[in-house]
């Protein structure tokens, strides 16, 4: 399904919001219609925003790059280096290594009790155990304690059902190359307020509303953080993917394994 989305999109591939000329509007309608799939692959809010990258590590350095400076950063011992190195800009803390659920649960709670944060991120799934975390849990707790909750879903997009909106995950990222579509594409989902405003992480064309020689109008989110040609052709079998996989049933696909 992924390739035959491919194949009959290739011939009209062209640039997407630069162009009058019918490949580069249909490019452009493919490009943003495929933010609906994937909100709806992963049960998005209707006001959250998806920025679309290479993977999951840029998504997270477009995430940590849109904190304001100094924000305090609690994170879980995890083994993906996408989802610790980004966050080193800030001023992070993480959690001890533990057990089971309940000990993870009660640690995020005394973590955040003894010194409160702005994001609590975590790992959605672990990619040397296979261990699922309780992210609804999680951002129960997170919010209690004003922080939200930033799930690297990496790991867990292409054999768990997700549901941000009913879990309370306030963003997310994943990488296409594990949802079977190919390497190259992935995901920062967020909620709007978080990127409306901030500077980008990456600056150039595309990102812009106006440019002159000592000011820059930056484009409204998520725009002005996809600086630059975008990989349509990797977008296009994102949402293909994303597609194929919530008609086939999250649900199935994890009783199945």
């Amino acid at each position: 399904d992924v390739w035959a989305a491919v194949e009959a999109f290739v011939p009209w591939c062209s640039s997407v919001h630069r162009g009058t000329g019918a490949k580069s509007q249909v490019s452009t309608a493919a490009f943003e219609d495929a933010r609906g799939d994937v909100k709806a692959f992963l049960g998005a809010r209707a006001g959250d925003e998806v920025v679309f990258v290479r993977n999951t590590t840029e998504a997270i350095n477009v995430l940590a790059a849109a904190l304001p400076a100094g924000s305090r950063v609690l994170t879980s011992p995890v083994e993906h280096h996408a989802n610790m190195l980004p966050w080193r800009r800030h001023d992070v803390r993480m959690l001890p290594f533990t057990r089971s659920a309940e000990e993870l649960l009660e640690a995020t709670e005394r973590a955040l009790r003894e010194a409160p944060a702005d994001l609590l991120a975590v790992t959605a799934a672990s990619n040397v155990t296979g261990e699922i975390w309780p992210l609804a849990e999680l951002a129960g707790i997170a919010h209690r304690h004003g922080a939200e909750l930033f799930a690297d879903a990496a790991q867990l997009a292409g054999h768990h059902p997700i549901d941000m909106a009913g879990s309370g995950v306030d963003h997310l990222a994943l990488s296409g190359h594990k949802l079977y579509a190919p390497f190259g594409a992935g995901a920062l989902v967020a909620r709007g307020g978080r990127l409306r405003d901030t500077a980008p992480l990456l600056h150039g064309g595309g990102a812009v509303k106006l440019v002159s020689l000592d000011d820059v109008v930056w484009a409204d989110a998520p725009e002005r953080h996809e600086a630059g040609s975008p990989n349509v052709v990797g977008v296009v079998a994102l949402a293909a993917a994303c597609r194929r996989l919530r008609e086939y049933g999250m649900e199935a696909v994890a009783a199945h394994e």
